[in-house]
C-alpha cells in the first residue's frame, strides 16, 4: 500500500506528461531507464534507505553508482522518491506517457529530457479529449 504524504484536496491532478522522441528505439531506451530506476528505488525503499515523505539529502552508494551507470546527473537525492509515487509509465510508439495524480514529477521530466524527449505536460481534467489521463 502506498501512503500519500502532503496536502490534499478533493481534486486530483490527473496529470499527463508525454515525452516524444526521435524514434521508437530511443523511446524504448528511455523507458528502460525509468523502469530500471523505479526497480532500484523500490529496492532502496525495501532496504530502509529511502522512505516516501522523508526525502534524503544524500544518495546511497548503490543509487549513486546506478545514476552514474545510467548517465543521469540531474536528479537530486530529494527527488528520488518521485519514482515510488503512484504513477503509470508506458511507451506508445516513439513516446513515453506518464499519468499520475501527483504534481512532483520533475525527476521523470529530467530523465525524459536527458534522454532526448520533447515534453508536453497537462491536466487531463482540463484537456479530456486527448485519450490520456486517469479515468479517461
Amino acid at each position: 500500500m502506498k501512503v500519500w504524504y502532503g496536502y490534499g484536496t478533493e481534486h486530483s491532478m490527473n496529470l499527463v506528461m508525454i515525452g516524444r522522441f526521435k524514434d521508437a528505439t530511443t523511446a524504448e531506451r528511455a523507458h528502460a531507464v525509468i523502469k530500471h530506476l523505479t526497480t532500484a528505488l523500490q529496492a532502496e525503499e525495501e532496504a530502509g534507505r529511502l522512505t516516501v515523505g522523508e526525502p534524503n539529502d544524500r544518495y546511497s552508494d548503490e543509487v549513486l553508482k546506478l545514476l552514474s551507470d545510467l548517465n543521469i546527473h540531474s536528479i537530486g537525492p530529494r527527488e528520488l522518491e518521485q519514482f515510488l509515487y503512484d504513477l503509470t509509465t508506458r511507451r506508445d510508439g516513439d513516446s513515453i506517457v506518464v499519468t499520475t495524480d501527483e504534481t512532483d514529477v520533475q525527476a521523470l521530466l529530467k530523465v525524459l529530457i536527458d534522454k532526448g524527449a520533447r515534453i508536453e505536460v497537462y491536466s487531463a481534467h482540463d484537456h479530456p479529449g486527448t485519450g490520456y489521463g486517469r479515468g479517461k
